[in-house]
């Protein structure tokens, strides 16, 4: 199965560290509005930022990805 950015993944993450989106921005250098639109699933992080996003949150990259779920015939 394909691997994707999950955005309520991000969210989750997030609220479990304790941050705020504008605190997490600082941290890895994105604007709060970036922040959200990630956590909204509206636009994809690059993987420098995902990586950096990982590091901040005390968890690895493969922890803010989802499967994609193949659809039934």
């Amino acid at each position: 199965m394909a691997r994707y950015f999950s955005g309520p993944r991000l969210r989750e993450a997030r609220k479990s560290a304790g941050l705020s989106p504008e605190h997490l921005a600082i941290s890895v250098g994105r604007s709060s509005y970036s922040i959200r639109e990630y956590e909204m699933g509206r636009v994809t992080p690059s993987v420098t930022t995902l990586a950096a996003l990982a590091d901040t949150l005390g968890c690895t990259v493969d922890d803010l990805l989802g499967e994609e779920v193949a659809n039934a015939a």
